[in-house]
């Protein structure tokens, strides 16, 4: 295949990874640059493709398209900072409208911090992740033995902006598996670990047994723990 007519039939391929690519900040790299570097990915994979291989080349594809990517926001400057400030203005704009007795909507906040509506969902989730769950409570590999948040997205220490990018990929996977879990369990996650309720606590709240409970959180966080691994595992 000619290096144009490889360009133009894999491009969506390189649009669809680009865009699934967590971006922190608009500010950060424009997702047409991450384009441009994914087709320059898609070219050194023609070239390295292995024909014999049971390896398809989308596949094979994928991870190098994939791989240009994050090797180009690898190579910027920014760090967790970014998203940071972004947090602390979420919350001086959060306190100022409950002051004045305001609606908190995503459409409001967005307005206030000059976000798109979906840039401010992935704020919260940021927030969410980050003053709720614990990974490292949660996330368990299917021997038993803990999946530690370092593992998936490197540690909170490291300068790598793709950790930022990473982590931000996990946050819209947690998010995205706890929309799926039944609301009851949405709501005992909650009570256990926002409102740091004891299972004998929320027992009382729903007007079970304590052991109930003890199965409905097992239930959810192994739910949410198959999901956040099977996504780690695609990528």
């Amino acid at each position: 295949m000619e290096r144009d007519d490889l360009v133009l039939s894999y491009l969506p391929l390189v649009r669809r990874i680009a865009g699934r690519i967590y971006i922190p900040s608009p500010e950060v790299i424009d997702r047409e640059d991450l384009v441009a570097h994914g087709v320059i990915g898609l070219l050194e994979a023609a070239e390295k493709y292995d024909s014999t291989r049971e390896t398809s080349f989308a596949s094979f594809a994928y991870r190098r398209i994939r791989g240009a990517m994050l090797d180009s926001i690898r190579s910027l400057s920014f760090s967790p900072r970014v998203v940071n400030e972004r947090i602390s203005q979420y919350r001086e704009v959060e306190e100022k409208l409950l002051a004045a007795g305001g609606d908190i909507t995503a459409e409001r906040m967005a307005e206030e911090l000059e976000l798109s509506v979906p840039e401010v969902h992935a704020l919260v989730a940021h927030m969410a992740l980050r003053s709720v769950v614990s990974l490292d409570r949660v996330l368990f590999s299917a021997d038993g033995e803990e999946l530690q948040v370092t593992q998936v997205v490197g540690s909170a220490d490291s300068p790598d902006p793709v950790r930022v990018v990473l982590e931000g990929e996990l946050m819209q996977a947690l998010t995205a598996s706890l929309g799926k879990l039944a609301p009851r369990d949405r709501e005992m996650l909650a009570l256990y670990y926002v409102e740091e309720l004891t299972l004998k606590e929320i027992a009382c709240v729903f007007g079970v047994t304590e052991g109930r409970v003890s199965q409905l959180h097992s239930r959810a966080i192994e739910s949410l723990r198959r999901n956040l691994c099977r996504t780690h595992r695609e990528e």
